[in-house]
C-alpha cells in the first residue's frame, strides 16, 4: 500500500528542515532528512531490511524521517537504531484522518482518544534517524591496507593486488552494490557502475568464462603472495576482521600457478562427460578368450593407476590458498576427472568373465607417487611424465580395441588426460622461468622416486601379454607377432614423447633424456 501522498512503498523522500518544535534534538533539527515510508512493516518482518538498505546509502550524519503506520513500530525504532549505532529522535505524530478524512494536527506522540479510529487508520508516526559513523562489517577502509603478515603484490597493473585479508580499490562499502553485479533498477552486469571500477567482461553470447575473473577491477590480479593466515575470502571480498587464523601451504603463485589454469579450468567443465551414458556399454559384449581375458587385465591396470592420478591432486586441494580459486578450480575438476576414468575402466573391467589382478608392482609404484608432498614436482612426476605416458597408452587402447565400449573409455579418458598434461607442462616451465634453480630440484624428486623403484626391470608380462594379444586380436601366430610389434613400437613412442614434453616444460635435451630413463616402468 501506498502511502496517502502517494509515494510508492518504501520510496524515499526529499523532507523539509526539522526544528526543535519537532521533537528532535538541537543536534537534529536544521538538516533536511530524506523521507522513508514503511507502510505497515514491522521490525523483525522486513522493516529492518529496509532501514539498513536506506542507511547503507548514507553519509554518518545524514538523516531520514522513517514514517509508519504503526506506533508501536515507532516507538520500538529509537531502541533498534540505538543498537545499530545511529542516532534517533523520538516518536512524533505526523497526521491523523477523521472520520470524514480531513487531517489534523500532530499530537507530538499523546495517545489518542479512546474514541478514535483503530491504530491502522489513525495516521502516520514518524521517527527521524540519524546515520551514524561506524560500519555494520569491520573492514579496512584504507584500499591499499593489507592485514599484517600480508605479502606485496607485483601483478597489479594499474591497482594493487589484495589477498583475502585485504581491502581492494573499487570495492564495495558495506551496503553498496558489489561492482560486477546489478542492483535493482541498475546497470546490467558488463557496465561499469557509476563511481565504481568496471565489471569482468562478458564474452559472445553473454558467457562468464573462469579466465575472465580478474577483468576489469572488480577482483584484484593474481597475487604473488598471500597471507597465509588469511580466511576462507571469495575473490574481491571485503574480509571482516575477527576471523580465526588458517595456514595455507600453497599460498605463493610460484607454488601452483600456470599461466592457462583457468582457461583449462573452462576447458574441463565444457568437456565433461558421462561414465554411465556416453559409453556404448552394450556394444561391450563377450569376448573370445584369451581377448576378453586381456582387455580385463588392462582394464584393471589403468583402473588401478588412476586411483594414484585421483588421490594426488585431491590431498592438494585443502592446501590452496582461497585467493587462487581458478588453481582450486583446477584441481577440483583434475580430481572430478580421475573419479570418472576410475569408474570407466573399472566398469569395463567388470563386463569381463574374470578378474583382472592388481599388481602389487604397480602397487609399489603409485605408493611413491603418492608420497611426493611437493606440488610441483608431483606435477612433473604424475602429469608430464606418469600421465604424458598414459595418453599414448590410451591412444593405443582405443587404437586396437575389440569393441566401441573400450575404444570409447579410452577415448574419452585420453581428451582428459591431455588437459592434465597440458597443466603439468605449463606449470613446470612456469616454475622454472621464475626460479632456474628449481631444476635440480625436481632432477632430484625423479632420482629419489627411481631409487625406490629399483626392483622393478619392466612392464609386468601380464600386461605386456594383455597389450600384444588386444594388438593381435587372436593368438594367431603371425597376429601376435604383429602385436607384440605394436608395443614394442608403443614403448618407443612414449620414450620419445616423456623427452618432447620435458622439452617443452624447460628441461634441456640431456635432462629430459636423463628423466624419461629415470621414469617409472609402470608408466604412471
Amino acid at each position: 500500500m501506498s502511502g496517502s501522498d502517494g509515494a510508492r512503498p518504501g520510496a524515499a523522500r526529499g523532507g523539509g528542515r526539522g526544528g526543535g518544535s519537532d521533537g528532535h534534538g538541537g543536534s537534529e533539527s536544521g538538516g533536511r532528512a530524506r523521507q522513508l515510508d514503511a507502510e505497515r512493516l514491522e521490525l523483525g518482518g522486513g522493516l529492518e531490511v529496509l532501514l539498513q538498505a536506506a542507511l547503507a546509502g548514507m553519509a554518518p550524519g545524514e538523516q531520514v524521517e522513517v514514517v509508519t503506520r504503526s506506533r508501536a513500530v515507532a516507538l520500538e525504532l529509537p531502541g533498534w537504531a540505538r543498537l545499530e549505532g545511529h542516532a534517533a529522535a523520538e516518536p512524533r505524530r505526523v497526521e491523523r484522518r477523521g472520520a470524514g478524512g480531513a487531517t489534523a494536527a500532530a499530537t507530538g506522540g499523546r495517545e489518542p482518544s479512546a474514541a478514535a479510529p483503530p491504530e491502522r487508520d489513525r495516521g502516520r508516526w514518524a521517527v527521524r534517524l540519524r546515520r551514524g559513523p561506524g560500519s555494520r562489517v569491520a573492514v579496512a577502509t584504507d584500499p591499499h591496507a593489507t592485514r599484517p603478515g600480508a605479502a606485496p603484490h607485483a601483478h597489479a597493473g594499474d591497482r594493487r593486488a589484495a589477498a583475502p585479508g585485504t581491502a581492494t580499490p573499487g570495492t564495495a562499502t558495506p551496503g553498496t552494490a558489489t561492482p560486477g553485479t546489478a542492483a535493482p533498477g541498475t546497470a546490467a552486469p558488463g557496465a561499469a557502475a557509476p563511481g565504481g571500477p568496471p565489471p569482468p567482461p562478458l564474452r559472445d553470447g553473454g558467457r562468464f568464462h573462469t579466465a575472465d575473473v580478474r577483468g576489469g577491477g572488480a577482483a584484484p590480479p593474481v597475487p604473488d603472495a598471500a597471507a597465509r593466515a588469511a580466511g576462507l575470502a571469495p575473490l574481491g571480498a571485503l574480509p571482516e576482521p575477527g576471523a580465526p587464523a588458517f595456514d595455507w601451504p600453497l599460498h605463493r603463485r610460484d607454488q601452483l600457478w600456470a599461466d592457462d589454469v583457468a582457461e583449462l579450468a573452462e576447458q574441463a567443465t565444457a568437456e565433461q562427460w558421462d561414465a554411465t551414458a556416453d559409453v556404448p556399454w552394450a556394444e561391450a559384449g563377450r569376448l573370445a578368450e584369451p581377448l576378453d581375458r586381456a582387455v580385463g587385465q588392462v582394464m584393471t591396470f589403468i583402473a588401478q593407476n588412476e586411483y594414484a592420478a585421483l588421490y594426488v591432486p585431491a590431498a592438494f586441494l585443502p592446501q590452496v590458498h582461497p585467493a587462487y580459486p581458478e588453481a582450486l578450480q583446477w584441481l577440483a575438476g583434475h580430481v572430478h576427472d580421475e573419479a570418472r576414468h576410475v569408474e570407466v575402466f573399472t566398469k569395463r573391467a567388470l563386463l569381463c568373465r574374470e578378474p583382472g589382478h592388481a599388481l602389487a608392482a604397480t602397487e609399489l609404484s603409485l605408493r611413491t607417487l603418492l608420497d611426493e608432498h611437493d606440488f610441483t614436482n608431483a606435477a612433473l612426476l604424475l602429469n608430464v611424465l606418469g600421465e604424458g605416458t598414459f595418453l599414448d597408452l590410451l591412444r593405443f587402447v582405443e587404437r586396437h580395441a575389440p569393441d566401441p565400449a573400450t575404444a570409447a573409455a579410452a577415448r574419452l579418458a585420453h581428451r582428459d588426460e591431455r588437459r592434465h598434461v597440458h597443466f603439468g607442462i605449463s606449470h613446470v616451465r612456469h616454475a622454472l622461468a621464475g626460479d632456474p634453480e628449481r631444476r635440480a630440484a625436481l632432477v632430484s624428486a625423479a632420482e629419489q622416486r627411481a631409487a625406490k623403484l629399483t626392483e622393478l626391470t619392466g612392464l609386468s608380462p601380464l600386461l605386456t601379454e594383455g597389450l600384444t594379444i588386444i594388438a593381435a586380436g587372436s593368438l594367431r601366430p603371425a597376429a601376435l607377432s604383429d602385436g607384440a610389434a605394436a608395443v614394442r613400437g608403443l614403448l618407443a613412442t612414449m620414450e620419445e614423447n616423456r623427452i618432447r614434453r620435458l622439452r617443452a616444460a624447460g628441461f634441456d635435451a640431456a635432462t629430459a633424456t636423463r628423466l624419461s630413463e629415470l621414469h617409472t616402468p609402470n608408466l604412471m
